[in-house]
């Protein structure tokens, strides 16, 4: 059997009566990529259609193939004594297990071949992928940089979140869950094409049927939340003292908020895109895995968006403080208030470009193994091929979920505080008043979702211990709303990320 290899068109040759008629992996000896051969062809493709599917559909060098589902994992060799495998360049496949297993590294590149014929990795073993057990999955491996001590210090925090996650739960959290079969919408049909399309879109809120991942985002988001208010509250403090040292204190909230956020949601979304997606299990420890081993590209590339909104910041920070000398400052702050101006444009237009973002650079990073400059330019490309139907698919999404939290939980948040209304300010009668008066200001909305306050006392260091902890207990609610949206929200990123590379269902 003659062919081409689908991810870098060199041709091999395999003989046909080494073909079983349950399929065979092989690996490219050039790219190191694997295929999926039975007697009738390369499986998963008509035999053309691979070599013209759009740009980011098919796998990127040393990455994955977005259209057949290729994911190896290891096999023994044919012939090899129990316990032993493969001693070639790549390692053995089990071919039955390839289409639904999880994500291993890509085969080592290193030994050369002298001819270009396909290695056969192992015959099919196994019981089928419906029968398959649960089996821990390692994050994927491809390009990633060598960490500096920003990030080990990052990931030993993702390592410390997922023990602390385990002992909340009281299980691992490597355990996997079992895909959802699906969900049928009425006029929708979600498996009436086998691409994505906009009609997939309400399969977003396939997100949400885990507990466990809300449990996680919601403790994230939460802990994000908490160190951005107290970040800030201490700006403000030392904003009072020397305004430049509260200026740099906001640009360091920001950058925190932005960090764990990141951190956070390309957790979820890398669980999603495999469970949504690619219809097969994941967990939130793979998931974090994989925030591991592409941390730079994962918290860098919004990083980058918020070092040039901080930079603005800054620069107009700087400028109205040479506006305070006397006599000179005003006038230097007036010739230079069209600088200001056109900073203050360019730091929106900036945060307006990292929101619409922010749900599709994950799913870059997983399937095209990008860096974070990578991933910037492949997002800047993107937009400018799909610019409106990358913004009508996101618009469609944020409507989606407004009006599914209009009608679901802001009633029962609002019926809630309802009832919570009538019995606090009676039982905690002025203190309440004080204690909202002295909660740090990022704070006070948090507080007022869950209560709102009525009357006041004289103010004390109770009320100001009070005040401090009652905001930070009660952005557990925010923090839960905003998790319902991201679980949501990002795995419509994947989708849609899906839709315009032209991604194949499995």
């Amino acid at each position: 059997m003659e062919f081409n290899c689908p991810s870098c068109e060199t041709p091999h040759a395999f003989p046909d009566d080494q073909i079983p008629a349950s399929g065979i992996v092989v690996a490219c000896t050039h790219c190191g990529f694997h295929i999926t051969l039975d007697p009738d062809g390369v499986r998963g493709e008509d035999n053309t259609a691979a070599m013209s599917m759009p740009d980011g559909a098919g796998q990127a060098a040393g990455g994955r193939d977005s259209g057949f589902g290729h994911t190896p994992v290891p096999g023994p060799s044919p012939g090899a004594p129990p316990g032993q495998g493969w001693s070639s360049s790549g390692p053995a496949l089990d071919a039955t297990a390839a289409l639904s297993t999880d994500d291993v590294p890509p085969p080592p590149q290193s030994a050369p071949q002298s001819a270009p014929q396909s290695a056969p990795l192992g015959p099919p073993q196994g019981p089928p992928p419906s029968q398959s057990q649960p089996h821990e999955q390692p994050a994927p491996e491809g390009r990633p940089s060598k960490p500096g001590r920003f990030s080990s210090a990052m990931g030993a925090a993702m390592g410390a979140a997922s023990r602390a996650f385990d002992e909340a739960t009281g299980e691992p959290m490597a355990a996997e869950q079992e895909v959802p079969a699906g969900l049928n919408y009425p006029g929708f049909a979600p498996g009436g094409s086998d691409k994505w399309t906009w009609r997939d879109l309400p399969r977003a809120f396939m997100g949400l049927l885990d507990s466990r991942r809300l449990i996680f985002t919601t403790a994230g988001l939460w802990l994000a939340l908490v160190a951005f208010g107290l970040l800030k509250w201490l700006g403000g403090w030392l904003g009072g003292k020397v305004a430049l040292l509260g200026t740099v204190l906001d640009v360091v909230a920001w950058a925190a908020l932005v960090s764990l956020f990141a951190l956070v949601t390309a957790v979820m979304s890398y669980v999603c895109h495999q469970v949504v997606i690619e219809r097969r299990p994941s967990s939130i420890k793979a998931g974090i895995g994989f925030v591991q081993a592409w941390l730079k590209s994962v918290v860098g590339t919004p990083l980058a968006f918020a070092a040039v909104i901080a930079a603005a910041v800054l620069v107009e920070a700087v400028l109205a403080g040479i506006g305070r000398i006397p006599f000179v400052g005003p006038i230097v702050w007036g010739l230079t208030a069209p600088v200001t101006a056109v900073l203050m444009v360019a730091s929106g237009l900036v945060a307006v470009a990292l929101a619409y973002a922010l749900p599709l650079y994950v799913p870059v990073i997983y399937n095209e193994k990008t860096g974070p400059v990578e991933t910037l330019k492949r997002l800047a490309g993107m937009f400018q091929a799909h610019g409106l139907r990358l913004v009508g698919y996101l618009l469609l999404s944020v409507v989606t979920i407004g009006f599914a939290l209009t009608v679901t939980v802001f009633p029962a948040l609002r019926l809630g505080r309802l009832f919570t209304d009538g019995v606090v300010p009676q039982a905690m009668g002025g203190n309440l008043g004080g204690v909202f008066m002295e909660a740090p200001a990022m704070f006070k909305g948090s507080i007022a979702m869950l209560v709102m306050p009525t009357g006041g006392v004289e103010t004390n260091i109770g009320h100001t211990l009070g005040g401090l902890l009652g905001g930070i207990g009660a952005t557990v609610l925010p923090a839960l709303v905003l998790a319902l949206v991201v679980l949501v929200h990002y795995t419509a990123g994947c989708i849609i990320y899906g839709i315009v590379t032209g991604r194949r269902k499995v």
